[in-house]
């Protein structure tokens, strides 16, 4: 009972944070890792009550449950290769050969190492040297996957988003090009749903939207995305004057920043309401881009092919890496003095051995 009542506490804490951040700041990393927490808080305390009211046959539904359901991550985990090898091959045959498309091959052989030094387990050089080396991977291993979770689970979150529809402006965020000039599937999905939005809010309120088609001029590109999306737009029936084109930008701050100063131009204010559109797995980002910029929208995400998922949110991930790379840094490096650590405490402890 005793340790009940802070768990309690504790919990409630956690799952207020959480509420809050999901109805005020969705567009931020917190909100997964507060989900995250809130639901390993409620384990504990699951725990904790189970062991209060002594019940047996709850305590061992409970210890199943979690060992079924760690049984299987660990294995998923393990032969995770097997679909990362296969879904390489698909990108492969369907978006031809690349260092992007590559990302879920490149994951895959990783895993293949994980799995070839944890079933092994090579010895090498003096023992502290050896846990020194294995502590440092062990906790990194872990820190990767925490961190791939919690964007996961971020991203997840950030779609149960649903606009109210009043909004004055659609902003469509651009991505590349068929051959140049073409509205690609990937990007066509994106319009789609700024073009379901508009619709959907004209039946419900009879207001207009104006669509604002935001992508800029590859190198390889034979006109700019944006007027590339304005062309579909219109061959699906748009009107011309409920269109804008942002035809210079060439990355998603770049996107947000460009159509809001051609929101603030078009519309002589700076408080009007605003939604995004981009595929579900580029939402969150963007949304966490807008942020920053202080910018108030949001995102709503169009579908994206199976196939094309895992090696887009692996991207997504390697960019939210490197837009936190000062904290991430300093956690490999608290990762790197653990491990000296581990290592030293070995040396100075003759005939221990650390695992």
């Amino acid at each position: 009972m005793a340790l009940l009542l802070p768990t309690t506490i504790i919990l409630i804490i956690v799952v207020g944070l959480f509420c809050t951040y999901l109805i005020k700041l969705r567009n931020s990393l917190y909100i997964g890792a507060l989900a995250n927490l809130s639901l390993l808080v409620l384990l504990i305390f699951l725990v904790q009550l189970i062991s209060l009211l002594d019940s047996q046959f709850w305590g061992i539904v409970l210890g199943v449950a979690v060992f079924i359901v760690g049984g299987l991550v660990l294995l998923g985990l393990a032969l995770s290769f097997i679909f990362f090898f296969i879904n390489a091959f698909v990108v492969w045959k369907r978006e031809g050969y690349s260092l992007s498309s590559s990302l879920t091959l490149i994951t895959g052989i990783a895993v293949v190492v994980v799995d070839i030094l944890y079933f092994t387990n090579p010895s090498f050089g003096p023992r502290p040297l050896q846990a020194a080396v294995t502590t440092f991977l062990t906790l990194l291993i872990f820190y990767v996957l925490l961190t791939v979770w919690n964007t996961i689970s971020s991203m997840l979150l950030y779609r149960l988003y649903f606009p109210k529809k009043d909004k004055d402006y659609i902003i469509v965020l651009g991505s590349g090009l068929i051959d140049g000039y073409k509205v690609g599937r990937l990007l066509g999905n994106r319009i789609d749903k700024a073009l379901e939005f508009y619709h959907d809010q004209i039946k419900a309120t009879g207001k207009h939207a104006k669509l604002i088609f935001s992508g800029g001029q590859g190198g390889d590109e034979l006109l700019p995305e944006g007027e590339a999306m304005q062309k579909y737009a219109l061959e699906h029936g748009i009107p011309k004057e409920d269109t804008l084109v942002e035809n210079k930008s060439v990355n998603t701050k770049q996107n947000l920043q460009f159509s809001r100063q051609m929101i603030e131009k078009d519309s002589g204010k700076t408080d009007s309401k605003v939604i995004f559109v981009s595929n579900n797995y580029h939402i969150l980002r963007a949304g966490v881009l807008a942020r920053k910029l202080k910018f108030v929208a949001f995102g709503v995400g169009a579908p994206t092919p199976f196939y094309f998922l895992p090696n887009a949110v692996i991207r997504e991930h390697l960019a939210f890496l490197v837009m936190n790379k000062r904290s991430n840094i300093a956690i490999i490096i608290l990762i790197l003095l653990i491990s000296i650590g581990a290592g030293l405490l070995l040396y100075f402890i003759p005939g221990e051995t650390i695992r």
